[in-house]
């Protein structure tokens, strides 16, 4: 039977009114809106949502009965009755991101918006298990940080790193062949006892920073996730596009296997590193922003270039984007000797160049694919 997350969600979430789902359409706009606009005066929502007075009156009543808004004066004086302004109450509900990388597993408590907390435990062994025993473990202890329970948990969010396959299994890399080919959200669901949704870790993190970072105000934008492995995820009018098998973004398809060692992936600056002499380093340790210094970098920023101009132009080509982000876990300074080292194919034509992208450097930096996961259950549920 297919897992459904919306089935498994706590009853004390839900609307009292048939069908049984946390909100109606009409109540996801106004959250939404109220969300991206915090502190918007009850008055200023009924042109932008095409409501009557009336409707919005009565829908900002039940949701604020629900515990979900809150009411404050207006500080306004404008003419006429006032009217109150409005904002989503933080703790109507909490939501869970969970990232998998190799090396590591990124936790995010996020209220209703809003990170909370952040985690990081290692990513060790092959016990699929052990591992969702230790996520467990992680999450009550962001729960006692809190002084909250499990109940309060709305979803949970799931990002695994790998290509998305059939409803929510992936095929990971090698250090993650335990993650790979199962369906994951029933899994962690039963452990945890909470709906879970899955996706691929470069498009949570493209979401995180459409919503937090540099995204805020472009409503296309490409991600290019520079971790174990080399993908991303694009951003179409504020919201991931997924395609239609859950893989746009996996820039490494543009990279036969005879070209894989020359893409900018972190496992082969990794391998280099150790190559180098520094046989201790990890994926985690690649976050030193001094690294741009260190015997082989600059080396392998070389090699990787072409590879780095090939994806940007496939990007421009198929995508036609405002803006292409540099993110991952690569160091901003390593992002810089990219972006300074990209060339676009613009030949003139009658003496005009088009429109290119901006690039730049990501702005959420600590657990972007856990951040993003954690909004997942809120995308899909009230907003």
């Amino acid at each position: 039977m297919k897992y459904v997350p919306l089935d498994h969600v706590a009853p004390h979430f839900l609307r009292d009114a048939q069908p049984l789902r946390v909100a109606s359409r009409n109540e996801r706009d106004l959250l939404r809106l109220i969300w991206k606009s915090p502190g918007i005066e009850r008055s200023d929502l009924t042109e932008p949502l095409d409501l009557t007075q009336q409707s919005l009156h009565r829908i900002v009543g039940r949701l604020h009965d629900r515990g979900m808004l809150v009411l404050s004066p207006s500080e306004s004086r404008r003419p006429g009755p006032p009217s109150p302004e409005l904002s989503l109450c933080r703790d109507w509900c909490l939501t869970l991101g969970i990232s998998v990388n190799v090396g590591s597993i990124g936790l995010c408590l996020m209220g209703f918006g809003e990170p909370l907390e952040n985690m990081e435990i290692a990513q060790s062994g092959s016990s699929l298990a052990l591992e969702m025993e230790r996520i467990e473990a992680a999450v009550e202890d962001l729960l006692a940080r809190r002084g909250a329970k499990r109940r309060d948990i709305l979803g949970v969010g799931l990002a695994v790193a790998g290509h998305r396959m059939l409803e929510t299994a992936f095929n990971c890399p090698l250090p993650l062949a335990h993650w790979s080919l199962i369906d994951l959200a029933p899994l962690l669901g039963e452990q945890l006892g909470l709906p879970v949704w899955a996706d691929n870790v470069a498009r949570t993190a493209a979401l995180a920073e459409a919503i937090f970072g540099v995204g805020r105000d472009v409503a296309d934008f490409a991600y290019i996730a520079h971790l174990h492995g080399y993908g991303g995820g694009l951003v179409s009018g504020g919201m991931p596009f997924r395609g239609s098998f859950g893989n746009a973004g996996e820039y490494s398809v543009l990279f036969g296997r005879q070209d894989y060692d020359d893409r900018p992936a972190l496992s082969v600056l990794l391998r280099d590193l150790h190559a180098r002499g520094r046989p201790d380093l990890t994926l985690k340790d690649l976050k030193n922003e001094n690294l741009v210094e260190w015997d082989g970098v600059a080396e392998w920023v070389d090699r990787v270039t072409p590879a780095h101009n090939r994806t940007i132009n496939a990007i421009c080509a198929v995508f036609d984007p405002a803006l292409i982000v540099l993110g991952g876990e690569l160091p901003h300074s390593l992002a810089r000797m990219l972006i300074e080292r990209t060339e676009f194919n613009n030949l003139p034509r009658h003496g005009a160049l088009r429109d290119v992208p901006r690039l730049a450097v990501a702005e959420v930096i600590d657990a972007p694919g856990a951040i993003g996961a954690a909004l997942i259950p809120l995308f899909e549920t009230v907003l």
